[in-house]
Protein backbone atom coordinates (compact mmCIF):
# COMPACT_ATOMS: atom_id res chain seq x y z
CA UNK A 1 0.00 0.00 0.00
CA UNK A 2 1.25 3.50 -1.00
CA UNK A 3 1.25 6.28 1.79
CA UNK A 4 2.40 3.49 4.68
CA UNK A 5 5.84 2.40 6.17
CA UNK A 6 5.17 -1.63 6.60
CA UNK A 7 7.57 -2.51 9.96
CA UNK A 8 7.97 -5.68 11.54
CA UNK A 9 8.63 -6.96 15.12
CA UNK A 10 10.40 -10.01 15.58
CA UNK A 11 7.96 -11.09 19.21
CA UNK A 12 10.19 -13.77 20.06
CA UNK A 13 12.61 -10.87 21.14
CA UNK A 14 10.18 -7.74 22.01
CA UNK A 15 6.89 -6.65 21.84
CA UNK A 16 7.17 -3.27 21.01
CA UNK A 17 9.73 -1.01 19.31
CA UNK A 18 9.16 2.65 20.04
CA UNK A 19 5.51 3.57 18.16
CA UNK A 20 5.40 0.33 16.30
CA UNK A 21 3.71 -2.15 18.05
CA UNK A 22 -0.17 -4.01 17.81
CA UNK A 23 -1.75 -2.33 20.61
CA UNK A 24 -4.00 -0.19 17.99
CA UNK A 25 -5.67 -3.40 15.85
CA UNK A 26 -5.55 -5.22 19.36
CA UNK A 27 -7.93 -2.85 20.90
CA UNK A 28 -10.11 -1.96 17.52
CA UNK A 29 -10.52 -5.83 16.95
CA UNK A 30 -11.86 -6.59 20.21
CA UNK A 31 -14.30 -3.36 20.32
CA UNK A 32 -15.42 -4.72 16.74
CA UNK A 33 -15.92 -8.16 17.88
CA UNK A 34 -18.05 -7.01 21.17
CA UNK A 35 -20.23 -5.49 18.72
CA UNK A 36 -20.72 -8.03 16.36
CA UNK A 37 -22.21 -10.23 19.28
CA UNK A 38 -24.93 -8.03 18.61
CA UNK A 39 -26.00 -8.99 15.13
CA UNK A 40 -25.88 -12.91 15.85
CA UNK A 41 -24.13 -13.63 12.16
CA UNK A 42 -25.98 -11.15 9.99
CA UNK A 43 -23.09 -8.95 9.57
CA UNK A 44 -21.60 -11.91 7.07
CA UNK A 45 -23.51 -10.60 3.98
CA UNK A 46 -22.15 -6.76 4.66
CA UNK A 47 -18.97 -7.32 6.26
CA UNK A 48 -17.09 -4.69 4.67
CA UNK A 49 -19.99 -2.34 5.90
CA UNK A 50 -19.86 -3.37 9.36
CA UNK A 51 -16.21 -2.77 9.75
CA UNK A 52 -16.56 0.74 8.33
CA UNK A 53 -19.20 1.38 10.83
CA UNK A 54 -16.87 -0.19 13.41
CA UNK A 55 -13.91 2.16 12.54
CA UNK A 56 -16.32 5.24 12.58
CA UNK A 57 -17.75 4.15 16.18
CA UNK A 58 -14.44 3.48 17.24
CA UNK A 59 -12.19 6.79 15.83
CA UNK A 60 -15.23 8.32 17.32
CA UNK A 61 -15.80 6.96 20.57
CA UNK A 62 -15.26 9.76 22.72
CA UNK A 63 -16.91 12.15 20.72
CA UNK A 64 -20.86 12.68 21.94
CA UNK A 65 -22.20 13.88 18.99
CA UNK A 66 -20.92 11.12 16.53
CA UNK A 67 -24.06 9.17 16.03
CA UNK A 68 -25.40 12.45 14.88
CA UNK A 69 -22.90 13.48 12.29
CA UNK A 70 -23.23 9.99 10.97
CA UNK A 71 -26.70 10.23 10.44
CA UNK A 72 -26.36 13.85 8.65
CA UNK A 73 -23.87 12.55 7.01
CA UNK A 74 -26.07 9.45 5.69
CA UNK A 75 -28.93 11.82 5.32
CA UNK A 76 -27.14 14.31 3.01
CA UNK A 77 -25.81 11.57 0.90
CA UNK A 78 -29.11 9.93 0.13
CA UNK A 79 -30.73 12.96 -1.54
Amino acid sequence: MRGFQHIRINHKKIFANGKVHINGIENFWSFAKRRLKLYHGGFKVNFYFFLKEMEYRFNNREDDKAVEKLYRLISSRST
